[in-house]
């Protein structure tokens, strides 16, 4: 009879052990995104972050050291979608944080919505909504599997960070709008809910403006603190110097004082206070049905746009973050015990500023959009008569007039190859590609490939530009400060990405995976369908 027992015990145990971990999903999906954070700060600032934060992450959960964003451009609005669809531009449609639309002759936001209106402004603001993404996010389809029963919420100080995580059918998104506090649109809801009018009255604003932003750690813990890199920073609004410590309590009496808050850390602390706040007033996690929450902190993003990502405030900022994630965890154990899985990852990387990188004799500088403009201007009405024939130039795309090109009865592709002909005499441009090539014969591989991913029939531009490594486009040369990204360069493609929790197998994953098979991966732990355009495929090594 013992014997009985004992095959009765290892068959019991191997049915556990065998047991899909979709017929057990978490009871909270966390997803994280650091705006503009690059993998390799993961390394930098290692040594002054905490146990709890990115440490813990990293020691307890899996690691994927080398996941890149497989197409260009790499912009916030094309990352957010990419992640949470598992697709690229090509497909969800979304290629640009702005995006020229032909029809109506000028940019389209990506979340714009003429259709929606923004609630709890107190005044008319512009329309935010997913109407313009194409393709379902694994919110959707955790909506789907449960009937509607889940519960999606989404938090951003950023409005496209917000909306887009959680698709067309999510519950709600929830975005920071100046001094007013968090607003959402009338695509989710008729009102705030009372948790949300209740926070912004108990947590204005100026709460997380008090003081002095110095340094978290004694100076002799920092690296970044040659003040030599001071000179090519931009100054944070309302502020007279660019560097620390930044007077807070004059900052918050300037009329700047809403967008000079987004460039501090008290951008991410009330994210996380906002997001501990929705656990549990929302009930995330507390049945049986899986919900899911998405966290896009901003405020690395704008910072790292003004200081580069070699300042002494991003380092410090960064270290504090630190301590933020390690806040969210705590909560998120307190809250869900432990029954969740998370994911942390970045919408993009970033250049570091390529007038300081030029200064130290490294390769850097600036492709200048002017003169592509008026170069491919000039030459296109002496080849084929007036014009104007170039539309809009941006972000490192052209677009043309297609209605001139078909009054004038010329060929569309001939037109895109003469333009690419003459922009490549630009100095910092390396290569170009046309609308035509990338849909009639995309290349295999190389940044041509990353292109043509990211290139949407309807959608895309006429001409794609690939600047040199180190190079940033831009219509102000002589600028010369503050860090950008948006290229198919490591430095802007390369970024963390970690799973933790539920579902997961501890470890390193050292090969290439890619940004979109974060949703597919996620999908098999829950057991629901991928986004219907996904391309990613689900990372073996992560799943337990």
């Amino acid at each position: 009879m013992k014997y009985l027992l004992a095959f009765g015990s290892v068959v019991q145990w191997f049915i556990a052990a065998t047991q899909p971990t979709w017929q057990d999903p978490p009871k909270l999906v966390v997803a994280v995104v650091v705006d503009q954070m690059r993998a390799d700060y993961i390394y930098r600032y290692w040594d002054n972050y905490g146990e709890g934060g990115f440490k813990r992450l990293v020691n307890e959960g899996a690691f994927c050291r080398d996941a890149h964003y497989p197409y260009g451009p790499t912009d916030t609005g094309p990352g957010h979608a990419s992640i949470h669809t598992g697709s690229v531009p090509a497909y969800h449609g979304i290629v640009a944080n702005d995006r020229y639309v032909r029809s109506l002759g000028r940019t389209a936001y990506c979340v714009e919505d003429t259709l929606a209106q923004v609630i709890g402004t107190g005044e008319p603001a512009a329309g935010r909504s997913p109407r313009p993404l194409q393709a379902s996010t694994l919110a959707d389809e955790l909506e789907r599997a449960t009937n509607g029963k889940s519960k999606t919420i989404s938090i951003s100080l950023k409005d496209r960070s917000a909306v887009l995580p959680i698709g067309r059918t999510g519950d709600a998104a929830y975005w920071f709008h100046g001094t007013t506090g968090f607003v959402s649109s009338d695509w989710y809801m008729a009102a705030l809910p009372s948790w949300i009018t209740a926070f912004n009255t108990l947590n204005p604003m100026a709460g997380y403006m008090q003081g002095t932003w110095d340094l978290l750690l004694p100076a002799e813990r920092y690296q970044f603190t040659d003040t030599s890199h001071n000179a090519f920073e931009r100054i944070i609004p309302g502020a007279e110097k660019a560097e620390l410590p930044l007077d807070l309590d004059a900052l918050r009496m300037e009329s700047t004082a809403g967008e000079a808050f987004l460039h501090t850390p008290g951008g991410n602390t009330i994210l996380v206070d906002l997001a501990l706040i929705a656990i549990e007033a929302e009930g995330l996690g507390a049945d049986t049905i899986t919900d899911m929450l998405s966290i896009s902190f901003s405020a690395t993003d704008k910072l790292g746009h003004r200081t580069g990502p070699l300042s002494l405030e991003l380092e410090d900022m960064y270290i504090r973050l630190d301590r933020e994630i390690e806040r969210l965890l705590k909560g998120l154990d307190a809250a869900v015990g432990g029954n969740y899985t998370l994911f942390l990852t970045a919408d993009h990387g970033v250049l570091d500023v390529p007038a300081y990188r030029a200064s130290k004799g490294a390769n850097g500088g600036y492709l200048d959009l002017r003169a592509v403009r008026a170069d491919v201007e000039e030459y296109l009405q002496q080849a084929y008569g007036p014009g104007p024939w170039v539309s809009y130039v941006n972000d490192d795309v052209v677009f043309l007039d297609r209605t001139l090109v078909r009054a004038k009865g010329l060929d569309l592709a001939e037109l895109q190859a003469a333009a690419a002909m003459v922009a490549q005499d630009v100095s910092g441009l390396l290569d170009v590609y046309s609308s035509s090539e990338l849909e009639r014969n995309p290349p295999r591989e190389g940044p041509g490939l990353l292109l043509a991913r990211g290139h949407h029939v309807q959608r895309g531009a006429d001409l794609y530009f690939l600047p040199m490594p180190g190079y940033e486009s831009t219509f102000s040369v002589s600028r010369g400060l503050g860090a950008d990204h948006g290229s198919t360069w490591t430095y802007d493609t390369h970024v963390p990405l970690l799973f933790f929790g539920e579902g997961v197998r501890p470890g390193e994953v050292l090969r290439r995976v890619a940004i979109t098979d974060i949703a597919p991966t996620l999908a098999m732990i829950l057991g629901c369908a991928l986004p219907d355009a996904a391309i990613g495929v689900a990372i073996p090594e992560v799943l337990r």
